[in-house]
């Protein structure tokens, strides 16, 4: 039975209601929407729920990840490892801060950088690498910090999708000099539109802060402006709704992992050649994304399924994500031994997944898919 136009199945609907609107409220009633104590008040809660010690929140995790290119102090025109999977913003980034992209390739199964990939990529000229958590699921960081550390370069952990990530009973954001995350209404906390980036160097914290208004710190109670930052801040408006969904998250994210742990047993059980992403054991991804690879036996492209899938079911679907590699705006980066990352592209696709899908409704995409197999 296909589903009617009230009834189309969105890739995402975000959870909000009362909760976010009450603290909305209390900021327009307080007259005080851009920058402030909605703010803190955010960014002292995300430290607690992370168990780290310094967040800064911003208008986006792109802005994020430049204030932690920036903190970092890296030398100009020196090489940053990014994975060739990921949204473009990663590698945006590091070409707006002047710094050159060099494109390690991923694992085939679980679509990350691993320890042996970023080893071809890095070089004397690297500076740091920037692995991607992908669609929530973490990255074995041990590995890659050790190997950092060995070979004199910076980490940035792009966890845009990964908030709420645990690995080895650590929450994602726990350690590390730099590590940013998204509240894009994609992921599974959201405030809008937002970001923030984690620390636990008091330097970093402090540069970043600054940067994201305007240069200003606070010297003896009085404004000085001592660099040359830009406004990459966050208002209380996107505080506030990042507060209320904080309260609920572990309501939120038990959900989502519920729901894939369902959409893995109707794959497996249907025998359709659709492979699941693989997630490093000792793990509790958050599943910002539930992304499946249409495996050789599969019978209908990718870019076919998504069509039909919308056009005859009302299911709407993505692609995974994009291969760094095949973009024009990556023309000129350095490719490191890149082979997975345009297979991916062209092969996964990112399933319907919020809170508010029901089981009968996960039952109909997974039968819609498997009968396009």
């Amino acid at each position: 039975m296909k589903h009617s136009v009230v009834q189309r199945i969105p890739l995402i609907r975000p959870t909000v209601g009362r909760e976010e609107l009450e603290e909305v409220r209390k900021v327009l009633e307080s007259g005080w929407l851009a920058q402030g104590p909605k703010v803190r008040e955010f960014e002292a809660k995300l430290a607690e729920y992370l168990g780290a010690k310094n967040v800064v929140a911003s208008n986006s995790c792109t802005s994020a990840l430049s204030l932690a290119l920036e903190a970092l102090e890296l030398k100009p025109g020196s090489e940053v490892v990014i994975p060739d999977f990921t949204f473009p913003a990663t590698g945006n980034v590091v070409v707006r801060a002047g710094l050159k992209p060099v494109i390690a390739d991923v694992d085939l199964e679980t679509y990350s950088v691993s320890v042996e990939t970023l080893k071809r990529a890095v070089s004397s000229r690297t500076s740091a690498i920037m692995p991607v958590h992908p669609f929530g699921s973490p990255i074995p960081m041990d590995e890659i910090y050790e190997f950092a550390q060995k070979r004199g370069v910076e980490v940035i952990e792009d966890a845009a999708t990964a908030f709420g990530t645990v690995y080895h009973g650590r929450k994602v954001g726990s350690r590390g000099r730099a590590v940013c995350f998204s509240f894009h209404p994609r992921k599974a906390l959201t405030t809008g539109e937002g970001g923030c980036i984690v620390t636990e160097d008091d330097h970093i914290n402090e540069l970043a802060a600054s940067f994201r208004n305007h240069g200003q710190v606070y010297r003896n109670g009085k404004p000085s402006f001592e660099y040359n930052g830009l406004n990459y801040r966050m208002s209380d408006i996107n505080a506030a709704v990042g507060v209320a969904q904080l309260a609920k998250f572990d309501g939120i994210v038990g959900s989502r992992r519920k729901k894939a742990q369902l959409y893995a047993r109707l794959l497996k059980k249907s025998g359709a050649d659709v492979r699941l992403q693989a997630s490093p054991e000792d793990s509790a991804p958050t599943f910002q994304s539930f992304v499946v690879r249409l495996g050789q036996k599969f019978r209908t492209k990718r870019d076919v399924c998504i069509k039909s899938l919308s056009d005859q079911n009302g299911i709407e679907t993505q692609v995974g994500t994009y291969s760094l590699s095949i973009q024009p705006s990556f023309s000129k980066a350095k490719l490191a031994n890149v082979r997975n990352g345009p297979l991916l592209y062209e092969s996964t696709l990112t399933l319907p997944l919020y809170e508010g899908l029901t089981e009968e409704q996960q039952r109909f995409v997974v039968d819609s898919l498997v009968a396009l197999s």
